[in-house]
């Protein structure tokens, strides 16, 4: 929780954290350099330290756990892999 929240000093965020991984998800799906980011997403140097402090923090293998096929599946009582 940003320390704003927690009645702590400090700056309000300007980008959501949704729209961060949205672009982080992007960037990834399409192999596009930070640099080369579409402008309709945040500056990719913001983009990049939430990045960056996601991965110094396990976050960021998290989110990719998270949004795997085999946890979905093993949660709705599935099978583990998919058959053809």
């Amino acid at each position: 929780m940003p320390g704003w929240i927690r009645g702590r000093r400090g700056r309000r965020e300007v980008h959501c954290h949704r729209a961060i991984l949205d672009t982080i998800r992007y960037l990834v799906d399409n192999g596009v350099k930070w640099r080369a980011m579409p402008a309709d997403f945040p500056p990719w140097d913001r983009v990049y330290a939430f990045f960056r402090r996601w991965r110094d923090h396990g976050l960021a293998k998290e989110f990719h756990d998270g949004c795997g096929r085999g946890s979905a599946r093993g949660r709705g009582g599935m099978r583990s892999r998919a058959r053809a």
